[in-house]
């Protein structure tokens, strides 16, 4: 009887090797670029999100500066109602990216890139005069119109802008 042969392993042909590089070279780049669009939708998703927690807490915090007797307020002194500010100089606060207060902002904060740290998000407000159609309750609502501006340190033009319009009365629900 004949001793069994014995194989040597066999190698990978040149061909071979230059194939797994091709399909090595194709399919990094995609994964890549899949992560990174991956992280700016989750980027995106969270700022819509937050942007329309922070338009609730504007309202809020307007409503508690309009309440008879004034509720503590980060907007001081309280707005007039029904009309405060308005588009061309708006009350303007700055908030961290877990949607905390930081401070009340400026113009110069809209129109470069913040120099509040950690600000994350703008928020302007301004109210107007709502009178519903068909009544003749004037003067007892307010539009509240709110902008939430992010991220805050970039460049205007840069900045994703999400826009709210909310109708309250002056005592609103907290």
């Amino acid at each position: 009887m004949k001793p069994p042969r014995k194989h040597s392993p066999r190698g990978m042909t040149l061909m071979e090797v230059v194939i797994a590089l091709g399909v090595v070279a194709f399919a990094i780049p995609l994964i890549l670029a899949a992560t990174g669009s991956a992280a700016d939708t989750r980027r995106s998703a969270e700022a819509d999100t937050r942007s329309a927690w922070l338009a609730r807490q504007v309202q809020q915090e307007i409503l508690a500066a309009w309440a008879e007797p004034q509720l503590p307020s980060v907007i001081d002194p309280a707005p007039a109602f029904p009309v405060f500010s308005d588009e061309a100089s708006p009350e303007i606060l700055a908030y961290d990216s877990d949607g905390n207060f930081l401070a009340k902002g400026t113009a110069q904060d809209l129109a470069a890139p913040s120099k509040i740290p950690k600000a994350a998000y703008l928020v302007t407000a301004y109210g107007e005069a709502y009178t519903p159609p068909g009544s003749s309750a004037a003067n007892s609502l307010s539009l509240i119109r709110i902008r939430v501006l992010h991220p805050a340190k970039a460049i205007p033009s840069k900045r994703s802008t999400y826009r709210y319009n909310l109708i309250s009365p002056r005592q609103g629900t907290l």
